[in-house]
């Protein structure tokens, strides 16, 4: 009886179509078998759940510390991203190569007022890649009125030893103004300071906005020429006006460009406190015979080059087209002041944040169509190396290549994407993220930003995007001895994971790249 009943249903089964005797189809993608809403729902839960941001940020801003370029420190902070993203499952990951020209050690900066002697110490930081003075030396501090090449010469043999001042104070901008942009620039000018004894000299007529960038000088087009002739003259140091409030230093600088194998060829250079810079100034306006005259020691080492530092790369490859990119990136290097926590250990860890989500989505069968992979650039204080190298690197990829996106402002919400004029970018893009409102993204805007890794694709085509976000005290923190871990925002970056995760996969997902073409090219042709 048994034996007859298993017959019948080997019969059965024989003539039922698409029985288990066939072999079982290939997956589908994950967007194939489920909505794009319902895979932005997956993103958002899975990072609100789960989200190591914190943990990783406490890490890198800490136990690595700060990580300037060129440094073992930097050098750490790139394998241990590494691993972190081996950890989440990324595929190919790896540190990509690439040389800076001389290294840059911080050593101390000290100056102290001789003239008027009231004991007052100056509170000063070195400009990045600029050599230390030899040993203690003493000079008058003297203010410039340089617009012009000509102007140089009127200062010539005058400068030996000299403490130069090249602007007047800038106008700070009160610690409650955390506003996203800067206030309009103020149409009345500054009050001129009195020029320091036996150099004749004016405050420029520029004024600098109140709590942002300072306008470039006259002589920043031509200032190779200007620090070339300071070194020529015996300057013993150049001094900028942090221009931060309450004794915030600030620290920028980079290897010069104009030639790669000598890095000194500026003299040494320290920013000042905005208090004790305008000090400087009030004191250079009384009426001669007074001077005023500083000691200064600063003992930093620029050390030979060249010297190989790191891009860290890891990628999810993609379902249905493989071959075809987004890249999520962030800068890992920073200043040395403190630990480089909002510029850009944030963006750093908000990164492998989105990477750890994507790749867990992934793991269960919800694999982007496109390759998304995540970069973590170097050499960005520096003027944007690192992703000038990547994009060198991989240029074959780049026609292939749909968006770059960048997350750099620090600790504040993602508050919406500027798309640098592309409005072609707009019109496909904006009905994709809609979802992303519910978390405070305000939207997409046509507006352009700069100063940051984005602007290496847009330079060779490739729509390339930074996040704007909230200011979140980033103008404080920004370069500062306060850019540390106690200034991070748990549930702003939870956010910008949202939306960058959202973001990439509804790109990555897109029947066609985005479009690349911008009103301006259009009627270039």
């Amino acid at each position: 009886m048994s034996r007859f009943v298993l017959a019948i249903l080997l019969a059965g089964l024989l003539l039922i179509p698409g029985s288990a005797r066939e072999t079982a189809p290939a997956p589908r993608s994950f967007t194939a078998r489920v909505s794009a809403a319902e895979l932005d729902q997956s993103v958002v839960r899975e990072v609100k759940d789960h989200a190591e941001i914190m943990r990783n940020l406490l890490h890198l801003s800490d136990v690595i510390g700060s990580r300037l370029t060129g440094s073992k420190n930097l050098q750490k902070a790139n394998e241990w991203a590494a691993e972190r993203m081996k950890a989440y499952g990324l595929e190919n990951v790896k540190l990509e190569p690439w040389e800076i020209p001389a290294g840059w050690e911080r050593g101390h900066a000290t100056m102290r007022l001789v003239e008027p002697d009231n004991g007052r110490w100056l509170t000063v930081a070195s400009r990045g890649w600029t050599p230390a003075t030899k040993g203690k030396i003493m000079g008058d501090v003297v203010y410039l009125k340089i617009r012009t090449r000509d102007d140089m010469k009127a200062y010539k043999g005058k400068l030996k030893d000299a403490i130069v001042l090249l602007t007047p104070p800038a106008q700070v901008a009160p610690v409650t103004d955390t506003r996203y942009t800067s206030p309009p620039v103020p149409t009345k000018p500054p009050e001129k300071s009195a020029p320091p004894a036996k150099v004749e000299a004016k405050a420029p007529a520029s004024v600098p906005a109140p709590g942002g960038r300072p306008p470039l000088p006259e002589w920043f087009s031509f200032r190779q020429d200007v620090y070339a002739f300071l070194k020529a003259e015996g300057v013993a140091c150049i001094v900028s006006d942090s221009a931060k409030p309450h004794g915030l230093l600030v620290t920028t600088g980079s290897w010069p460009t104009g030639d790669r194998g000598t890095p000194q060829e500026s003299p040494p250079a320290v920013f000042m406190t905005h208090e004790h810079f305008a000090l400087l100034h009030r004191l250079l306006a009384r009426p001669a015979p007074a001077r005023t005259r500083v000691e200064v020691d600063i003992a930093n080492t620029i050390v030979p080059g060249p010297i190989t530092v790191f891009n860290t790369v890891g990628e999810i490859r993609g379902s249905e087209k493989p071959d075809e990119f987004v890249v999520l990136g962030a800068h890992l290097d920073s200043w040395d002041l403190a630990t480089g926590t909002t510029d850009n250990g944030t963006g750093s860890c908000v990164i492998l944040e989105t990477a750890r989500t994507l790749a867990a989505l992934a793991a269960r069968g919800q694999r982007p169509a496109r390759t998304i992979r995540f970069v973590l650039f170097t050499g960005e204080e520096q003027g944007l190396f690192g992703s000038k190298e990547y994009v060198k690197r991989h240029k074959d990829e780049m026609p292939r290549t749909s968006m770059a996106l960048v997350h750099d402002t620090g600790t504040g919400k993602v508050l919406g994407i500027g798309l640098q004029g592309r409005g072609a970018v707009k019109t496909v893009l904006e009905p994709e993220i809609g979802t992303l409102k519910s978390l405070g993204f305000e939207g997409l805007s046509l507006a352009g930003s700069g100063g940051t890794d984005h602007l290496s694709f847009e330079a060779v085509g490739v729509p390339g995007f930074a996040c704007r976000q909230d200011i979140d005290e980033y103008r404080f923190t920004h370069h500062t001895q306060s850019d540390t871990f106690d200034k991070a925002k748990d549930v702003n970056l939870v956010q910008g994971a949202q939306v960058l995760a959202v973001t990439a996969l509804r790109v990555a997902n897109l029947p066609e790249l985005l479009p690349r073409a911008k009103p301006m090219e259009k009627k270039e042709k």
